[in-house]
């Protein structure tokens, strides 16, 4: 045998036992804990998602899932995380429509790319925004806000910058000129506190995260952004029925993983998130809290980046969203 040909059988041994290690890492997957990266504090609508996914998917693997609060810089701390993490499928990133706005809104410190940083997994749920008050506020209605902000600036709370929530209030803002503050917090939970503390006049959150306290009468909401009312909150108008002109829709809910993940990986990954969302009490638990479960396909949601990716930079332009 030439010195060639010993080469060559090498390499081609090589080669063989790397696919075998690899294919056999993938059907063991996953064999440790997993950890999913949240990009918000604990309190939110993505928390009380994260955590239930989490208890799901552990239950089907026989290994623990852990929800990792990494909040910060609008997500984007959470982000460039699972950006760096080795691509082997145990460090996942929950995340939402912030990841595509970021780009723009941070454009000079983001080191990640929505598009190209990771492996969609798939949408897991949407939910609206919706508009609400503290119950003793004066503010009945959205014609109360816009009195109120005749007078003063009125200051809004949201979950941070880039979500589909400050997109709304962005929206609002330009119905509204120079009669609304936006107030960053670092998810819906802090911004719901802040709100009920009296930091802020009102707040814009997904509906998971103010479902409970509007029905307990400790918030009052002035209106759901979207074109039919929640099922769970039903007495709280649309955005057209409480008079607003205001092209909203539900925000995202995504999972994904660093890009470099093997396709099998990902494709156990998101059959056992699809699982956990078809099981009817999972189901139903996300439902009665205001999500509306999707588990959608890889290529859906790279599609769904992709698309936010062009419609977000005019949009954020033409509201005259910035961050300082």
């Amino acid at each position: 045998m030439t010195r060639i040909s010993r080469l060559r059988r090498a390499l081609t041994i090589a080669a063989l036992a790397a696919a075998a290690f690899s294919t056999a890492a993938e059907a063991a997957f996953p064999d440790k804990p997993v950890r999913l990266v949240l990009p918000l504090s604990p309190g939110g609508a993505m928390d009380a998602l994260g955590r239930g996914l989490a208890e799901q998917l552990g239950a089907q693997w026989n290994v623990p899932v852990i929800v990792e609060n990494r909040a910060g810089a609008g997500g984007n701390i959470a982000s460039e995380m699972v950006a760096r993490a080795q691509p082997d499928g145990y460090t996942l990133l929950l995340t939402g429509d912030m990841l595509v706005a970021n780009q723009t809104l941070f454009k000079n410190n983001v080191n990640y790319d929505a598009e190209r940083s990771f492996a969609p997994v798939g949408i897991v749920a949407v939910t609206p925004p919706v508009i609400v008050v503290r119950a003793d506020s004066d503010i009945q209605d959205i014609a109360g806000l816009r009195r109120l902000g005749s007078q003063r600036l009125v200051n809004v709370g949201t979950p941070g910058y880039g979500n589909s929530n400050h997109m709304a209030l962005a929206r609002l803002q330009g119905l509204y000129p120079e009669t609304l503050l936006h107030v960053p917090y670092k998810g819906a939970g802090p911004a719901v506190v802040a709100l009920l503390a009296g930091e802020t006049d009102a707040a814009i959150v997904a509906v998971p995260a103010a479902a409970n306290l509007i029905r307990t009468g400790k918030l009052r909401g002035l209106a759901v952004l979207q074109a039919e009312r929640s099922p769970i909150i039903a007495d709280v108008p649309t955005a057209r029925e409480a008079g607003l002109d205001l092209d909203s829709g539900s925000g995202w809910f995504g999972m994904l993983a660093p890009a470099g993940t093997a396709p099998e990986v990902v494709q156990r990954i998101g059959q056992s998130v699809k699982t956990a969302l078809d099981e009817p009490a999972f189901r139903e638990r996300l439902r009665a809290q205001g999500f509306e479960a999707i588990g959608g396909t890889p290529a859906d949601f790279a599609d769904r980046i992709r698309s936010d990716a062009v419609k977000f930079p005019a949009l954020l332009q033409q509201t005259g969203v910035s961050v300082n």
